[in-house]
């Protein structure tokens, strides 16, 4: 009896020989299958690790007709929130026992052609955090049984599930800081043409200024940059701040578009912040709290949004669950520091 550990090309028919069992008994013990004994099930496993066994994954999903992937479909990873993001929902990805494939859609164009690619992996299940697929894309997912869970997405998929974060109540908070902070000229910074989540973050700030507009009490000024990062807010810093009638309290729709406008008007134009310009970021990752910044912000956290995410996608990977678009909103909350 050959039991050296570096026995290669090892088989389940020869751990079914050695342990004593039927080939298909050690398939059912690989796979959980709740009929067979633990007496058993240790004996096939024991047996398996001795003999250096290793599961031909790519057989089995061809068997089960699905992996243990689960497709995360992205882009932007120069974004610190993103990178924050998918670091947590790839490790809340692996605690349920699945593995992330990671796809990059940095090129819209590609998007249809990269989501139609993780089919051929047969994967257990697809998250969306980039770009939108076409009805017709995911009606592929939805008729094979894969589900898919789109993030901080406008959720025009059906069979889809959504989960963002509350941007009506940022959107709010964020207004609330700057008249608290006796700002009075105000002004919402986003990316020109914006996404889901920066609209509708600047439309529930607008919303809840809206009496006092109405009153004269504050003014708005819509502004736009030319990319959602930290160059964008610079640049958009250096032209809007340096108007004779400049705002005086600004909302940007993500954090790093607001360390680039705090910069340019420190650094570039001379402005103290928040005596001269007040700013509310969102999202709070890990530059806002720096000394350097001390961003007044609104939280998402990376964390909580990954294990929802996951949750909701688990729901169907692990069982039946009734199909249907459901929505699920993550809690957001102001995080009070000098900038405002």
């Amino acid at each position: 009896m050959n039991t050296s550990p570096d026995h290669r090309g090892v088989t389940s028919a020869d751990v079914a020989r050695e342990a004593g069992v039927a080939r298909s008994t050690v398939s059912r013990c690989l796979s959980g299958d709740g009929r067979i004994s633990e007496e058993t099930r240790q004996r096939v496993l024991e047996t398996a690790e001795r003999l250096g066994y290793q599961i031909n994954q790519i057989a089995r999903s061809m068997n089960r007709r699905k992996s243990d992937l689960v497709g995360l479909v992205t882009s932007g990873l120069q974004d610190p929130f993103r990178v924050q993001f998918l670091h947590h929902l790839i490790s809340a990805i692996q605690k349920i026992g699945y593995r992330p494939l990671v796809i990059d859609v940095s090129e819209p164009e590609h998007m249809s052609r990269s989501m139609l690619h993780l089919l051929q992996y047969q994967v257990a299940g697809v998250v969306v955090t980039s770009g939108s697929p076409s009805p017709e894309i995911g009606q592929h997912f939805i008729r094979r049984n894969v589900p898919v869970v789109l993030v901080n997405r406008a959720g025009l998929l059906e069979g889809a599930d959504v989960v963002n974060c509350d941007n009506e109540a940022g959107g709010r908070l964020a207004a609330e800081a700057l008249l608290a902070a006796g700002k009075h000229h105000l002004g919402f910074l986003n990316m020109s043409g914006g996404t889901y989540s920066g609209n509708a973050r600047g439309e529930a700030f607008v919303a809840a200024i809206a009496p006092r507009l109405a009153s004269g009490e504050v003014r708005f000024t819509p502004l736009g940059c030319r990319s959602a990062d930290y160059d964008g807010g610079f640049q958009a810093g250096l032209e809007i701040l340096g108007r004779p009638d400049a705002p005086d309290g600004i909302f940007c729709g993500k954090d790093h578009i607001a360390l680039g406008l705090m910069d340019a008007a420190r650094f570039e134009l001379g402005l103290k912040v928040p005596q001269d310009l007040a700013v509310v970021g969102f999202d709070d990752i890990t530059a806002s709290s720096q000394r350097a910044y001390d961003l007044t912000t609104i939280r998402q956290s990376a964390q909580d949004l990954a294990e929802l995410t996951v949750s909701r996608l688990a729901r169907f990977m692990t069982g039946p669950d009734g199909r249907g678009m459901k929505r699920a909103v993550l809690p957001v909350e102001l995080i009070r520091r000098t900038s405002a």
